[in-house]
């Protein structure tokens, strides 16, 4: 007995002894977290209590779905060896990888659970060659990066953004595909709603746990504030809703479903009203081609037909209203003085060049031209900004500049390989299909164009996951098209 009640007593003493060493560290380490990512690892907590209270691996599923989708608008995340810088600054773990890594195990325990002959994960070989050319051109320019461990950093969220994409190119079918669409779409009423509060108000509504940055403002005669949603910035909100309006254009044209039908329009209107609200004038420009693209690749066969007629008549009489409505803050923004900041964009282009010419194979290094800027420009253009470290606003400038000739051959060809596959898919896929792939190329257009006046979407992880997820749908609809093309295979 004398052994067993010393035992017990150690227990009693060790027992409390070790949990209050684990709290007292526990409590330091959250003190010193921001705010984001205590909030960031409560929703882990909260997902994983989720996870176990839904047995059903279809709501799982279901729900990790949901989940991917709800992470780009609002960025929860984690961000590893953060450092102030102009490009990519941390390691984002963030709620759309996570949710990406567990779709993975719930696909391949759904594989192995019905011991089927067929793939576990199937793909697009060209398009999935893309991104990994990209990211292996990204390599090579470590030959020149000044500072590898920036360049291991832009290699980490490559790496993430496959992860992702490869995910969205994987789901299975039209009920997942669906959750993910209307997910997005909610994703814009949201962002719009926010937006709409920033520009009118001012304000900020306090959520900077989730992405919300103070507001930038224009001058007394404005109306309102720039709004940046959640996004952290109103030009990148730009980018957001650019991206997403084609596609949701895309489902209100291709939807057979009438509650479907009547959703998509909604959110094409909230979208375009949420587009407003960030007076980004590279935002507006890249809207009116794909929206034209999309319009034309899905009612070309549909155009003599009287209920196709009615339809377009009133689209029409509501993008009248909205173009009456938007006209003065428009004529305002593209007429007024702008201190200059269209004035920037050549001097720092030249400036770019100048630096290719002198990295013209590999470049300077991924996420390495903001640091090496000044130091390599020979133009003196890049002296405009007084801050130690900046970016050129032309997404293929810059991309040319990091990763050299090889880099930028490799990521058009992302673009280039997606365009060419959503071709055949609008050709040969049922409408659903075809509005899926059509809307995602022509947001990734509209992300080009833009891209053309500004750094463009890899700034921030949000907006480049879903740039990503959209190489995924279209990577998606062709699979699921070859599958009912040939169903053994």
């Amino acid at each position: 007995m004398y052994p067993a009640y010393r035992k017990e007593s150690y227990a009693r003493i060790v027992l409390p002894f070790i949990l209050g060493i684990g709290a007292a560290a526990t409590a330091i380490f959250l003190d010193e977290l921001k705010v984001k990512t205590i909030l960031a690892l409560l929703a882990a907590l909260a997902f994983l209590v989720g996870v176990l209270y839904f047995a059903s691996r279809k709501n799982l599923t279901s729900i990790a779905i949901i989940f991917l989708g709800l992470g780009i608008p609002f960025n929860l995340d984690i961000n590893l060896l953060y450092r102030e810088y102009v490009g990519v600054t941390s390691i984002d773990i963030g709620l759309s990888l996570l949710s990406a890594l567990l779709l993975y195990v719930l696909f391949l325990y759904e594989h192995y659970t019905k011991r089927t002959t067929e793939p576990t994960f199937r793909y697009n070989r060209t398009l999935l060659w893309a991104p990994i050319i990209y990211i292996l051109s990204g390599m090579l320019s470590f030959a020149n990066a000044a500072s590898p461990e920036l360049s291991l950093l832009e290699l980490a969220r490559l790496g993430s953004l496959l992860i992702i994409f490869f995910i969205v190119m994987n789901l299975k079918d039209r009920s997942q595909v669906d959750t993910f669409l209307l997910t997005l779409s909610a994703g814009v009423v949201i962002e719009t709603a926010i937006a709409m509060y920033q520009y009118y108000t001012g304000h900020t509504l306090g959520l900077s746990a989730l992405g919300e940055r103070e507001l930038g403002t224009l001058e007394v005669w404005y109306a309102g504030s720039r709004a940046s949603g959640t996004i952290g910035h109103a030009n990148i909100l730009a980018y957001y809703f650019e991206i997403l309006i084609p596609l949701m254009f895309a489902m209100f044209l291709g939807e057979e479903r009438p509650l479907r039908k009547i959703w998509y329009s909604f959110v094409t209107i909230v979208g375009l009203v949420g587009i407003m609200t960030t007076l980004s004038r590279g935002g507006w420009m890249s809207l009116p081609l794909p929206l034209a693209l999309v319009f034309f690749c899905l009612i070309r066969k549909k155009i003599t037909q009287s209920k196709t007629l009615v339809g377009l008549f009133f689209v029409g009489m509501i993008f009248c209203g909205l173009g009456i409505l938007a006209y003065p803050t428009v004529q305002k923004r593209l007429t007024y003085e702008d201190f200059g900041s269209a004035a920037t964009r050549a001097p720092l282009n030249k400036a770019a060049l100048s630096i290719v010419r002198q990295f013209p194979v590999f470049g300077v290094g991924l996420n390495n031209l903001a640091k090496v800027f000044k130091t390599y420009d020979t133009t003196g253009g890049s002296s405009l900004f007084r801050t130690s470290t900046h970016v050129v606003h032309n997404l293929y400038l810059a991309v040319w500049a990091e990763t050299g000739t090889v880099g930028l051959i490799a990521f058009l060809w992302m673009f280039i390989a997606a365009l060419v596959i959503a071709f055949k898919v609008m050709l040969r896929a049922p409408p659903w299909q075809q509005a899926i792939a059509v809307g995602a190329a022509a947001g990734l257009i509209a992300q080009l164009i833009h891209g053309s006046a500004d750094p463009g979407f890899r700034i921030l992880m949000n907006v480049s996951t879903l740039v990503y997820s959209m190489f995924g749908l279209i990577g998606a609809m062709s699979i699921l098209r070859r599958k009912e093309e040939s169903p053994g295979l």
